[in-house]
């Protein structure tokens, strides 16, 4: 028995791009119109808690603990902390950028499919709500940062409870382009957060005395330059992998 698809994947591969281009158009717009360009701070948050759970979530899945997380500014130069003990350093370091793309190639995949953006809104917002309640905690009371944890509540039940009020009450489409377009600013981010990272290791611009990098060299030996670049070449692989695999592959004509 043979079901024909491609009416359905070209319809599906239509539709997908014509949100990459919307959320393209809409990210120009946010980037560089001063008026609009305040919509860019929830966001902006949003992202830096992926590249910190990442962190969170590689530790805690090699055998480690995670006594706080933030994800509001410590006036140093990083937009959030992790706190981990134990576990596997070396994986759990990089997991912070590298796991903002492959979280940002991730969503971009199922941003395809309309049924699965109310979902992922609603288990997004439950992992941050969690997180919020757990990991964000522990930054008052394990850490002592008083003032960043508190913060860093207060925007993660933001988050988490828009994530989970959208995914419950907008209409479909709305929630599928929404989806799409968090999915593309995570992807467009990680690559963006890599690019800077390298810079800054380069000495091209300063955020601090210390990032993931230079950590991955005390670990290493191997020059904080080199894992930056290794990054953001990483980053813009997975992301050019992914549309390529969205949009440049030929879909299957037919099922047998």
């Amino acid at each position: 028995m043979r079901l024909k698809t491609q009416g359905l994947a070209e319809k599906s591969s239509a539709g997908s791009i014509w949100l990459l281009v919307l959320a393209t158009a809409l990210s120009l717009v946010l980037w560089n119109v001063p008026v609009f360009n305040w919509i860019l701070g929830p966001i902006s948050v949003f992202v830096t808690t992926l590249h910190e759970l990442g962190h969170a979530i590689a530790c805690l899945a090699t055998g480690g603990q995670v006594s706080g997380l933030t994800i509001v500014s410590d006036n140093q130069g990083h937009g959030g902390l992790t706190f981990c003990s134990g576990g596997i350093p070396f994986i759990y370091t990089q997991a912070g950028y590298l796991g903002t793309a492959v979280f940002g190639c991730i969503f971009l995949l199922l941003g395809r499919s309309e049924s699965m953006s109310r979902f992922m809104l609603f288990m997004l917002g439950c992992l941050i709500g969690l997180a919020s309640l757990s990991l964000m905690l522990g930054t008052i009371f394990s850490e002592g940062r008083i003032l960043e944890g508190v913060g860093s509540i207060v925007w993660g039940l933001a988050l988490a409870g828009g994530l989970v009020w959208c995914a419950l009450n907008l209409r479909a489409r709305t929630a599928h382009f929404l989806f799409f377009f968090l999915a593309f600013q995570t992807a467009l981010n990680a690559v963006t957060s890599a690019m800077t990272l390298l810079t800054t290791s380069f000495g091209i611009d300063s955020f601090g005395s210390w990032s993931d990098a230079t950590t991955m060299q005390k670990l290493t030996m191997i020059p904080a330059q080199m894992w930056a670049l290794g990054w953001a070449a990483a980053s813009i692989v997975m992301v050019l992998a992914t549309l390529w695999w969205m949009y440049g592959r030929s879909p299957n004509k037919e099922i047998i």
